[in-house]
């Protein structure tokens, strides 16, 4: 089966940030390839609901499961349709409400000129250069002034609600002692992100509201400190980057103003609404009941004994992505971290006060994992799981699972990604592609 063609991520696809993502058309093809129409397909480590989307679009049922509050949030949302109308009024209704007054901690008086930054770069906690705008010049650059400094630090705005949640100390992660997320904010990001957190959580209807919490949290990583500079030979001007992987706050970073963070978020998000309208659009009300999702952990699925037809994981791949300890930050700022299974994550990591959160530990809960799978899956039908891993005792533990398990091995093929990562690049655990590995039950 040849599975060399990715699609990069668009749409649905690039509505929020999530790790792993896995080609949409690949995934497709495997679903087209082991089931039938109405056939229900499950994905129990879901993350952001690739495998759920793709199913519902070939008229299958499905059922998403995952441990990772945020990933079950994401997936609800990339799998129900909204009223376009009703979304865009809540946004323009925020936006009257608050962009004018967040844009005042960016107000800077200069050269005589009330003049709005749009971004500052940040060099050892000094404001090196600073681009803003006026009424007639929409970029112009400034080097950093002493109010800058005073703006950014002290806001005359007091913030509302916001994270205190300290995160788990992890040298892999640039996580440091008692280091918590609100930390990775300045004061002023932080006075503006909680304006517009308190606005979001006060909309009546559910699924609107969802939609633009997920815009706030894709919002948070570019109004962080975790913006890194690009700086080119052949270039002048800096460019601006984004947040890849950790929490890694370099010397020089960008601070970019919090209104045009979620602003053009929500560009991204309303773009991938309207393709869920119209994905939705000539089904059925019925079409709706065709998907399950349950905040659980893979030990233990509640689904009945042989009600799944069809099975596509991508489980964690030991230590090659956090999953939970990178989503703290998205968790936090919904105040969902309070609900998170940490002692039920299937992963290796190197967090100090995890050290419960090793192999022997991993082992284990896949064998749970396993078990469930075994127990859920109809007789005679099949399980696709894609997996990366350089570690040849993961390797033969994991197909130990499938002989315990009494699953027959059916076809493996290589899985090209749509985008590499820096995982992918530099990481000596990684492989630059997954493979999919694909068994029967007996």
């Amino acid at each position: 089966m040849n599975m060399a063609n990715t699609k990069t991520y668009k749409g649905i696809y690039a509505m929020h940030k999530y790790w792993g993502k896995k080609p949409s058309n690949e995934i497709s093809k495997l679903i087209e390839k082991y089931t039938n129409v109405g056939d229900t397909v499950l994905d129990s480590f879901c993350g952001s609901g690739v495998t759920l989307i793709e199913a519902l679009k070939l008229d299958r049922k499905c059922v998403g499961i995952d441990i990772n509050p945020i990933a079950i949030k994401l997936s609800k949302v990339s799998t129900t349709p909204i009223d376009i109308t009703k979304l865009n009024n809540s946004f323009e209704n925020i936006k009257d409400k608050l962009k004018s007054k967040i844009n005042s901690l960016y107000e800077v008086d200069w050269n005589g000129e009330k003049t709005l930054v749009t971004h500052t770069i940040w060099k050892d906690n000094k404001p090196i250069e600073v681009w803003y705008s006026t009424k007639n010049f929409k970029k112009m650059v400034r080097k950093g002034i002493i109010k800058d400094i005073r703006m950014a630090t002290m806001p005359l705005i007091k913030p509302k609600w916001f994270p205190k949640t300290i995160m788990y100390e992890n040298s892999r992660l640039n996580v440091t002692n008692k280091q918590s997320v609100a930390d990775l904010f300045t004061p002023r990001a932080l006075v503006g992100l909680s304006l517009l957190r308190e606005e979001i959580k006060v909309i009546p209807d559910n699924d609107i509201r969802d939609v633009l919490e997920l815009t706030l949290t894709g919002a948070l990583s570019q109004a962080s400190k975790l913006v890194f500079v690009i700086r080119r030979n052949n270039k002048t001007k800096p460019e601006v980057g984004s947040w890849v992987i950790g929490y890694w706050m370099l010397r020089e970073h960008f601070e970019i103003n919090v209104w045009n963070c979620f602003e053009n978020r929500y560009k991204k998000i309303l773009r991938a609404e309207m393709e869920i309208a119209n994905m939705f659009a000539k089904k059925p009300l019925s079409y709706f009941g065709n998907i399950s999702l349950y905040n659980a952990s893979a030990t233990s699925i509640p689904v009945a004994d042989n009600s799944i037809d069809y099975i596509f994981i991508d489980p964690p791949h030991a230590n090659r992505i956090l999953y939970m300890e990178q989503s703290l930050m998205w968790n936090a700022w919904l105040d969902l971290d309070n609900k998170i299974q940490w002692d039920n994550e299937i992963v290796v990591t190197e967090a100090k006060e995890r050290k419960d959160k090793n192999i022997e530990n991993y082992n284990h809960l896949l064998d749970l994992a396993f078990s469930e799978l075994r127990r859920v899956l109809k007789g005679g039908k099949y399980l696709s799981l894609a997996f990366n891993c350089l570690d040849n005792n993961i390797w033969n533990g994991l197909f130990g699972l499938f002989t315990k398990y009494d699953f027959k091995f059916i076809d493996m093929t290589s899985l090209e990604y749509s985008s590499t990562s820096v995982v992918q690049d530099s990481r000596k655990n990684a492989l630059k592609n997954d493979f999919i590995l694909t068994f029967q039950k007996k």
